[in-house]
């Protein structure tokens, strides 16, 4: 009995060193290995916010609306690129600022978007690159080869009257081309440019974005009004023809007819719980059928500006981005018809406090002279909001 207890043995020390040293190990390579997965997955991140980032600074080319591209971020809306990322998030200054332009998971953090997975700030000093060095290694992301890719870009038209005719060398000098675009310094700047006998021109040195622009035939001050989006890297595109709805050129007519169509006395209205909508009705009794391409409203006592007309129920002109104000024309996206002896609904809606966008501004006791296309001239007085 003596015996076998002696054979019982435990491990001895060797043995339990020998344990010990292969657990270590395989803690150590537990260890090395998460911190492989962990970094791994901050990397990833980090270059996902950097990605996010940037689509905030110059837009998202994936983002279209009817067409064109929609998106163009900080830069389409200031005509400049942030001085830093704080400004995607807080306004710096400028009124023509309208964000926050990141996600409102990011814009509701208001440090976090600024440091990189390990918790160290991105490099960005308003230049072409976003980096990060939290994780030892640099990572980049390339918002843009060139910020002139994006500031000074070309755009290219045509103008013709109603008969398809062009200015010649005539009527070159009663034409102006006028663009408005965000200058960088938080305001926005008329640029002009002159059309040839064909009716061409080029616009240069223009930010990308989407941007009002007019072509004035200065003997009448018929203008047209639309909007154009400019693409970065001077992008190819189709030369748009814009026409008026006169045959200025081929002298048909040389001005246009007097004002027609009239309102319904008492038609005049505010609506909506804010308030920033109106409304009143026209109605054509001139014997004949008169087409509308455009409408132009003028007031005073309010700094405003809209986003739709609805014509007879239709929608016939929406701009998410520099919506027109006083004096502005905005021109329908098709030509509508209002027949002898009828009578439809006119809506101005979604006044704003800027053109880009900004609160709700309410729009009564305010009058407005309204004129359209045709040159019927009238006022619309509304009243105290219901």
């Amino acid at each position: 009995m003596i015996k076998r207890f002696k054979n019982n043995g435990g491990f001895s020390l060797i043995e339990l060193m020998v344990v010990i040293i292969v657990a270590g190990i395989l803690v150590a390579v537990a260890m090395k290995s998460m911190n492989t997965v962990t970094g791994d997955i901050r990397e990833t991140r980090t270059r996902q916010e950097m990605e996010i980032l940037a689509r905030a600074i110059v837009g998202d080319p994936d983002l279209a609306h009817d067409g064109p591209r929609s998106d163009f971020g900080y830069v389409g809306d200031n005509g400049a690129f942030p001085a830093d990322l704080r400004a995607l998030v807080v306004n710096p200054g400028l009124g023509t600022w309208d964000g926050p332009y990141l996600p409102s998971g990011f814009a509701q953090d208001t440090t976090g978007y600024r440091l990189d997975e390990w918790g160290r700030a991105y490099t960005y000093n308003g230049g072409t690159q976003i980096s990060s060095t939290g994780g030892g290694a640099t990572l980049t992301k390339q918002v843009v080869d060139d910020v002139d890719d994006y500031l000074l870009n070309s755009f290219l038209g045509q103008v013709k009257d109603a008969a398809d005719s062009v200015p010649g060398s005539i009527y070159t000098d009663s034409l102006a081309v006028v663009v408005s675009v965000p200058n960088g310094s938080g305001s926005v700047t008329g640029k002009n440019y002159a059309v040839d006998s064909a009716g061409n021109f080029r616009m240069d040195s223009l930010p990308v974005g989407c941007h009002p622009l007019r072509i004035i035939y200065t003997p009448v001050v018929d203008t047209l009004l639309r909007y154009i989006t400019v693409l970065p890297r001077h992008k190819s595109q189709p030369a748009p023809v814009y026409r008026f709805a006169a045959a200025y050129f081929s002298g048909e007519v040389t001005s246009p007819v007097d004002s027609m169509l009239t309102k319904v006395v008492g038609s005049d209205s505010v609506y909506d719980g804010w308030c920033n909508n109106i409304s009143f009705w026209i109605e054509n009794n001139t014997g004949a059928s008169i087409d509308i391409g455009s409408i132009k409203l003028t007031w005073s006592g309010v700094s405003a500006y809209y986003r739709y007309v609805i014509w007879d129920g239709t929608t016939v002109f929406n701009v998410t981005h520099g919506k027109p104000g006083t004096g502005d024309i905005a021109a329908f996206s098709s030509t509508e018809t209002i027949d002898d002896g009828e009578s439809i609904r006119v809506q101005i809606e979604d006044f704003r406090s800027s053109s880009n966008g900004g609160s709700r501004r309410s729009m009564e006791n305010t009058t407005f002279t309204v004129e359209f296309s045709d040159g019927s001239t009238f006022d619309v007085t509304v009243g105290a909001c219901p």
